[in-house]
């Protein structure tokens, strides 16, 4: 199967002082581009308000729900598409990050809103229809704003009501968490430094120490600032960023393996394919085959998601009326089908046997849209994302009704999804 490219795109400027700050509107924009169901990249931000719409956004290989007053926020190199209505209404900003540049500060404007590509959360906040009447007089005062380039502190201005819109999505936006980080301010702050650090030399450099002496702290402090800001180890994150970036180039370049691990400073090939089957549970050349597959799915089913986008089955592996923690042991099924976020229908029933694929295809053949869970291994994940199944893992072992409720209302915090085990055996590590 042939790879289309993913294209990257970047926003011209007037002149080397150009003020590298775009604002479009839905669905003008949306019907004069042509990339919009293909897989693309940006090296500025992008925010994409979604304010009367409907379609599925993919994000770094996981498709997100779109209605009416969703907020994107998409960081540089993050791979998204949109498939749905091109009669969307909204808003899509643009701007580089030099357009955020505090000459006043050395401190990064996205240090205190951290809001794109937050390592804490799903990429979308929602907002009522209330906030949304105060945001949009906020882009209307955008559109006043550039139509007046050489008035007195024109770009001060401009980042001022950028900032403002910022604030506002944070305080008034609900966003489900993956996991819980502390507001520490030290900690944090140092873990987005780290972060900011790692997305700009990920490819060549892959030890602690050397991320600590660019930060010029010990290893051992930095460690301490990542476990207390994420529950992570330092290497954890450098590790997730290597095999995010590995899976970008399998799914969407022509790259020979090889190529590939030597872009992400692997000279040797052969540890390259070792490190990603170790991160991932798969080999690189099953993982392409099986986004090949994927995207084949993906096309044949498109339409039918984005027109039941609001009708779902959930399927939630229990026992006593809890969530189960290990997904492929639960003795029962509890079975939700929801349309316009509303519970129609609830049904608990037995689960299969434990075998290695039986929990996925007993959902697949339920008609399941949706699995809530706790910890789940490589193996079951990659099953369910070859039926097309949503999966929400990481979901505490709390009573049904609740996760479920939660869940609708966007208040669900999810942790780490990763079950470690053998043969489904011990050694699970599951958000309790």
């Amino acid at each position: 199967m042939r790879k289309e490219e993913v294209k990257n795109y970047t926003i011209t400027t007037d002149g080397p002082s150009g003020l590298e700050f775009e604002l479009h509107l839905m669905p003008q924009f949306f019907n004069s581009a042509v990339c919009l169901e293909q897989s693309h990249t940006h090296t500025y931000y992008q925010i994409i308000w979604f304010r009367r719409g409907y379609g599925i956004h993919q994000v770094d290989f996981v498709d997100y729900p779109v209605d009416d007053n969703t907020l994107f926020f998409i960081a540089p190199g993050q791979v998204h598409s949109f498939h749905g209505s091109r009669d969307c209404e909204g808003v899509i900003i643009r701007f580089n990050a030099s357009f955020m540049a505090d000459e006043q500060s050395s401190e990064s404007i996205f240090l205190k809103y951290d809001i794109f590509n937050a390592y804490d959360s799903l990429p979308y906040y929602k907002i009522t229809d209330a906030e949304s009447d105060h945001l949009y007089i906020l882009v209307q005062a955008m559109r006043i704003e550039l139509s007046l380039k050489s008035a007195f502190a024109h770009k001060d201005y401009m980042q001022y009501l950028v900032r403002l819109f910022l604030i506002r999505v944070q305080r008034a936006g609900t966003r489900r968490a993956v996991q819980k980080l502390s507001v520490s301010c030290v900690a944090h702050r140092s873990f987005v430094r780290f972060r900011q650090l790692l997305e700009k030399h990920f490819r060549e450099i892959h030890t602690v120490k050397e991320y600590a002496e660019m930060l010029h702290v010990s290893t051992r402090t930095l460690s301490h600032y990542v476990a207390q800001s994420a529950h992570l180890t330092p290497l954890q994150v450098i590790n997730d960023r290597v095999v995010l970036e590995a899976k970008r180039q399998l799914q969407h370049s022509t790259l020979s393996i090889k190529e590939i691990g030597y872009q992400l400073g692997f000279e040797d090939p052969s540890y390259f394919v070792k490190f990603f089957k170790r991160m991932t549970g798969q080999m690189p050349k099953e993982f392409r085959k099986d986004c090949e597959v994927q995207q084949r799915l993906s096309a044949s089913v498109s339409s039918s998601k984005i027109t039941n986008i609001m009708k779902q089955k959930i399927g939630i592996p229990t026992a006593d009326g809890k969530l189960f923690p290990h997904f492929g042991k639960a003795p029962h099924v509890t079975v939700f089908d929801v349309e316009d976020e509303k519970i129609l229908n609830k049904e608990v029933l037995t689960a299969p046997e434990h075998a290695h694929g039986a929990m996925p295809k007993f959902l697949q053949g339920l008609g399941v849209t949706d699995v809530i869970c706790g910890g789940l291994g490589a193996g079951a994940i990659q099953l369910l994302e070859q039926m097309a199944i949503r999966i929400h893992g990481g979901a505490p072992a709390d009573d049904v009704d609740a996760v479920v409720d939660a869940y609708l209302k966007g208040t669900l915090v999810l942790g780490d999804r990763t079950c470690h085990h053998d043969g489904c055996g011990g050694d699970h590590h599951h958000h309790q």
